[in-house]
């Protein structure tokens, strides 16, 4: 109440003309920001703090509002105002405080913009006969600005979404059973506490080509959603078309957890759902006859024995050249391998190059090197000698030799190298040598060797691994198989049968996306084979492919898509290319009977023409349907995702070029890690290499 009287009375004493004394002034107020000590992550949420640190007993109180400017920060409204701490006894300085939460957007140094409040502070006062008034007056003050460090995120692994924080995934249906042409509803749903103003939506997610989509995909937030947490669902409408029982994949979200500054993968488990006969039975589509097996259901075919290669479309000279060594070469690449392989498998290969640096290792410590390269070279003559003399052992001891001549000179050995006194015995060369001449050198390589039936027919060895292999059955055995399959398919991107084996290794890991990628590989590469046709047709209706005409790899069901199989692209190209040439002899046939009457030339000509006219539209009609598939530079794109306009991590949901799992397309640039992908409709992108299969060619 008195404090109320203050400014009252003293307007009435300056009315009545009583002098003042002077006014004491009010110390300063200051203002500043305060983070949390620590390193803070671009897209992390922090709690952010404005600390006023006031005069006690000069402070009145605050009024109005905290007026600041956010950017370039993403914030949430300031939180009431309280005092950190009651001052000490005797103390003037106290810190009222408002806290919120913050997010910076982008690394680098991140100004802050300052704060203003209102604030009633006491400036003077006036001595009376009786007390004293105290004189206060109203004063914006202005903080000082803020200056934060905000780090970027370490490389991202491919699938990340930009996600920053803490997150839970969930997958769910209403019922696991449903019947054909019913609706279902499944709903992914992303909740937890992180940067929220850089989400816009959850990754994509494949679905079997037996279920309908009804719609786009809707997004729900929920009710009780802020700044930086939210609940955000998204809500697909499928209805099934087949009756069978199908797997509605896993959906994986990548976030950047700041509290252990590592990537974290949320994984929603996938759902089995059974779909029951419908009142109409399955809604099959016209082109599949009914009772055919589903491809989602067809067995998965055997791995294929053998290696097989694929034709690549190479230039026209280099064609013919092919035609003519080809039988030569391959006798010739089967002598090389098995020499090759006789040579490998020789037992004294290794003692024979021991042999060799024993003596020069001996001729530079006969000449008293420095001592450490004295050392170095001991080193070298303990590893050789134990090579040169096939004890097996990389570092064996002194009994180990047998001859005790050998055992003596290593003892000795391993005390200049290990012992105290650091000395070699002054003879240990000359006795070295010595040794080494009485041992002889191995004996040669025999090439004759290569003309053995294990070196000619190496096929048994594989084939026992190959049964070892499934003998074991377990998940490991698989893992490594699918490794050995994939560094195969490194060394020859053409084996054909060996693409074949990566995809089924990968399938039965339900590695569907990779899996279907790596099967329409092989069988765009020989698409007569029937169990290649197979393995795409299953794989890929697991992994949810696109069925784009021209835009992905085939499918070969109806009678077009089993005429274009007959051959590659690769094949059908070379096709058009001998069409061509066969339609210009024949013109040239019968212009030549033009000018020498040949009537019978004449008429074979014009035929002849006719008949490569028409075989030539047959090819064109293929390249067309298969598409970018026929350039020595195609690629499947094997899972979804978006192509960037550049060559940068940017957030996927930003692309304006999202693809399907199965989309094809050739590479016309190449930056570091990127490639930049020329889809069928000439649209073009970039994506990072890891995303292709190449499919004439090793990854370039």
């Amino acid at each position: 109440m008195v404090s109320r009287l203050r400014p009252w009375l003293a307007g009435l004493l300056a009315a009545a003309g009583l002098a003042l004394p002077a006014l004491a002034q009010a110390q300063e107020v200051s203002g500043a920001f305060e983070a949390p000590a620590k390193p803070l992550w671009a897209g992390e949420v922090f709690e952010l703090t404005l600390a006023w640190t006031v005069d006690w007993n000069t402070f009145g109180n605050l009024e109005g509002e905290l007026e600041w400017a956010s950017e370039p920060l993403a914030a949430e409204p300031w939180g009431a105002p309280a005092l950190r701490a009651p001052p000490a006894p005797g103390a003037s300085r106290a810190v009222i405080e408002f806290k919120t939460r913050a997010m910076a957007l982008a690394p680098g140094l991140t100004p802050l913009q300052p704060a203003r409040q209102v604030m009633r502070l006491q400036t003077g006062v006036v001595d009376m006969e009786e007390y004293q008034r105290a004189i206060t007056e109203t004063r914006t003050i202005e903080s000082a600005p803020g200056l934060f460090r905000i780090r970027p995120l370490p490389a991202a692994p491919q699938g990340f979404m930009g996600a920053v924080g803490e997150f839970t995934v969930e997958s769910a249906i209403v019922a696991e059973e449903v019947r054909v042409g019913e609706s279902l509803i499944w709903r992914v749903t992303l909740s937890g506490s992180g940067n929220w103003p850089a989400i816009s939506g959850l990754p994509a997610r494949q679905v079997s080509r037996d279920f309908q989509v009804i719609g786009e995909p809707e997004q729900i937030e929920g009710a009780d959603s802020s700044l930086f947490e939210r609940t955000l669902s998204e809500v697909v409408t499928l209805v099934p078309q087949r009756v069978g029982r199908y797997v509605l994949g896993a959906v994986e979200v990548i976030a950047f957890d700041p509290q252990s500054g590592s990537y974290v993968r949320h994984l929603a488990a996938p759902i089995t759902l059974d779909v029951l006969p419908g009142p109409h039975g399955d809604l099959l589509p016209p082109d599949l006859p009914a009772g055919a097996i589903p491809d989602e259901e067809a067995p998965l075919p055997p791995m294929l024995k053998g290696q097989g290669s694929a034709i690549a479309p190479p230039a026209d000279i280099l064609f013919g050249i092919t035609l003519l060594t080809a039988p030569l070469g391959l006798v010739g690449l089967w002598m090389g391998l098995a020499l090759w392989r006789a040579h490998q498998g020789d037992p004294f290969r290794l003692a024979r190059g021991a042999h060799r640096r024993l003596a020069k290792t001996l001729a530079r410590l006969a000449d008293h090197p420095e001592p450490a390269t004295t050392r170095a070279l001991v080193r070298d003559w303990q590893r050789d000698a134990a090579l040169r003399l096939r004890l097996g052992l990389a570092a064996p001891a002194p009994h180990a030799f047998g001859d005790p001549r050998w055992g003596e000179l290593s003892a000795e050995a391993d005390r200049f190298l290990y012992g105290r006194e650091g000395r070699l015995p002054e003879d240990w060369t000359r006795r070295a040598r010595r040794l080494f001449e009485d041992l002889g050198p191995p004996p040669s390589f025999k090439p004759a060797a290569a003309l053995s039936r294990r070196n000619l027919l190496p096929a048994a060895a594989g084939l026992a691994g190959l049964a070892l292999i499934l003998m074991t059955g377990q998940a490991d055995a698989q893992e490594m198989t699918a490794k050995a399959l994939a560094a195969e398919v490194a060394e020859a991107p053409l084996d054909w049968r060996a693409r074949h084996n990566l995809a089924v290794a990968l399938a039965a890991q339900d590695r569907w996306e990779e899996a279907a990628g790596h099967a329409a590989v092989a069988w765009v590469q020989n698409p007569s084979q029937p169990e290649l046709r197979q393995l795409w047709l299953t794989t890929g209706a697991k992994a949810g492919y696109s069925l784009e005409p021209g835009a992905s790899v085939p499918r070969p069901r109806d009678w077009r898509g089993r005429g274009i199989a007959l051959a590659s692209p690769a094949t059908w190209r070379w096709l058009s290319l001998a069409f061509g040439a066969l339609g210009t002899a024949g013109l040239g046939a019968a212009l030549y009977a033009r000018y020498r009457p040949r009537r019978h030339l004449a008429r074979a000509g014009l035929g002849l023409a006719a008949l490569a006219l028409v075989c030539g539209m047959v090819s064109a009609a293929a390249l067309a349907s298969y598409g970018p598939l026929s350039s020595s530079q195609a690629v499947v794109i094997w899972g979804a995702g978006p192509l960037r306009a550049l060559p940068v991590d940017t957030p996927a949901e930003a692309a304006e070029i999202q693809l399907a799992g199965g989309s094809v397309g050739r590479v016309d640039q190449a930056y570091l890690g990127w490639r930049r992908v020329r889809l069928g409709d000439g649209r073009t992108g970039w994506t990072r290499q890891e995303n292709l299969l190449w499919v004439w060619s090793a990854p370039e």
